[in-house]
């Protein structure tokens, strides 16, 4: 009898941890996203479906459902791997929970793209949350460089 006592107690403990656990990883680190809104605006053209996709991720970025965001990137990723507004985006989203080595990883790539297509401002956006989000975790990027 106290093995079962014992047994259930172990039990609801971890229950408790698993689901604190899970909630805090689908939700925004505090009490607001460190990224409010999501790059809307393309740099480079792209095809009607994977547009469509980058417009439904960029919605489930605004209404804060970052998982469903990554997915919907990553079908752009995908279908059009020189877009880097999606990995932006998808860094972004990662980073909004609190997953920073896919999130810089996302945005290193979309550096590199962006630096591809000569588009500075692509580049410095990326480079600034970069550094939000080194600051974030207490990093100083500039020393580290």
């Amino acid at each position: 009898m106290e093995l079962a006592i014992w047994l259930a107690v172990v039990l609801a403990i971890l229950g408790f941890g698993m689901g604190s656990m899970v909630w805090a990883y689908r939700r925004p680190l505090g009490n607001s996203a460190l990224f409010p809104a999501p790059v809307t605006e393309l740099s480079v053209p792209i095809g009607d479906d994977a547009r469509t996709r980058f417009e439904a991720g960029c919605n489930a970025f605004a209404q804060g459902h970052y998982l469903d965001a990554i997915d919907e990137f990553g079908v752009v990723m995908a279908a059009e791997p020189g877009c880097a507004e999606a990995f932006h985006n998808g860094g972004l989203a990662y980073a909004n929970m609190g997953t920073d080595g896919p999130a810089v990883q996302a945005l290193l790539k979309a550096s590199e793209l962006y630096d591809q297509q000569g588009t500075k401002a692509g580049l410095d956006l990326v480079k600034q949350q970069l550094e939000q989000i080194a600051s974030r975790r207490g990093i100083n990027p500039r020393a580290a460089a």
